[in-house]
């Protein structure tokens, strides 16, 4: 008697735990065999990844969160590499930076190799001092300064960004600009690169506006950019916010040219200013108007990510933020098939040896920095028929 209420503990206790498990709002995706079995320690190298798959910023990471889906089954696909499995724990913060913290924390105490994250500015600043501290490489896959050798950054830097904004401005003989940013850990990055940029081509900012990056409603801060006689607009800033100032700006009659940040080259932005979009540009990923590429490498494998994302997701199209997370996996994957198994291996490998990279994001020269992929990657795209139209530069 005593020993079946001793099983039929351990029976609920086990329940218990499932649903603990279950219910603390964290996803998990690895790549256990699909007999079921579990990889031994061992023969498994785990890589976390931390994204906004759900709350307001999930219109950047739910394409992030697919593509770590379409990663697992690849590499689950090909098998172990030298004998060993890649598991890549992905974990969902929900929009909230201190649930992603508490996803660090889950994450380094899982003995993960090397985190990708996160999908906000914010929050990779949040969860790069815990990196740092235990020398795990953080490929983070939003704008931020670093500074640190452990700290990798998928995505372009502001002063990468502002480039192609620049040389659209010189080409059209654009001179004055108002600006228009959120005042969230994204929204003020991009002014003080774009000023320098701007003074050395003689480009004068006659307005500058901010807005809390909640605000429904932005029609106050462009009426005074109006006022300025501006030549265009540059705004800096995340969806949604970044598609209500687009509508705004076309509500208030503007007659010149809106360019948006990578923070608004996405399906969500193209969603809020569906059939009202002359003269709403962004800076945009190459990955989104690859059929409208010349013929290249970079193409070759534009092609090849985009084709297999629509297959695996119904038709869906990935884009920019898809393209950081695949490429800060995907980093850790080529040290990986180098030979490198832990997380100081991973990093003397990333700091001596890999140097030039092509990824989805543009080209990358470890070798010179960490601190952006070059700008070949993305350029400015104007919207057609409800896609993005590639201008040629």
């Amino acid at each position: 008697m005593r020993e079946w209420h001793k099983k039929k503990w351990i029976l609920i206790l086990s329940l218990v735990c499932m649903l603990v498990v279950s219910g603390c709002g964290i996803d998990q995706s690895s790549s256990s065999a699909k007999d079921g079995s579990d990889a031994k320690n061992g023969d498994e190298i785990k890589i976390g990844v931390i994204v906004a798959e759900t709350g307001p910023a999930s219109t950047l990471g739910s394409s992030q969160a697919n593509t770590v889906k379409l990663l697992q089954k690849q590499l689950d696909e090909a098998g172990p590499i030298d004998g060993k499995k890649i598991k890549i724990i992905k974990h969902d913060y929900e929009t909230d930076d201190t649930k992603a913290v508490v996803a660090m924390d889950k994450l380094l105490s899982e003995d993960v190799a090397a985190v990708v994250g996160a999908t906000q500015s914010s929050t990779s600043m949040a969860i790069m001092p815990k990196a740092i501290e235990n020398k795990i490489p953080l490929m983070t896959v939003a704008p931020i300064e670093s500074g640190s050798e452990y700290v990798y950054s998928m995505s372009h830097s502001t002063t990468v960004i502002s480039t192609p904004i620049v040389e659209y401005l010189k080409k059209n003989n654009i001179s004055k600009v108002g600006w228009i940013n959120a005042s969230d850990g994204f929204g003020v990055t991009g002014l003080p690169a774009f000023e320098k940029l701007a003074k050395e081509n003689n480009i004068e900012i006659v307005a500058h506006e901010e807005f809390d990056a909640t605000a429904t409603d932005m029609t106050i801060q462009l009426t005074k950019i109006r006022d300025a006689k501006p030549e265009a607009v540059i705004v800096w800033s995340r969806t949604p916010a970044a598609g209500v100032v687009a509508r705004n700006f076309k509500s208030l009659d503007f007659d010149i040219p809106m360019i948006q940040s990578t923070a608004a080259a996405n399906q969500g932005f193209l969603d809020q200013v569906k059939d009202d979009n002359e003269n709403v540009m962004v800076i945009g990923s190459k990955l989104s108007v690859v059929d409208q590429l010349e013929d290249s490498k970079q193409k070759e494998e534009l092609l090849a990510f985009r084709d297999a994302y629509t297959d695996e997701f119904s038709g869906g199209e990935p884009d920019l933020f898809a393209a950081h997370l695949l490429d800060g996996v995907n980093v850790v994957i080529e040290a990986i098939k180098a030979g490198n198994t832990t997380s100081e291996d991973i990093q003397n490998y990333l700091q001596k040896d890999l140097g030039e990279y092509l990824g989805i994001t543009g080209t990358f020269h470890f070798a010179e920095t960490q601190a952006s992929p070059e700008a070949d990657g993305i350029s400015v795209l104007s919207i057609e028929n409800n896609t993005w139209k590639y201008n040629g530069q």
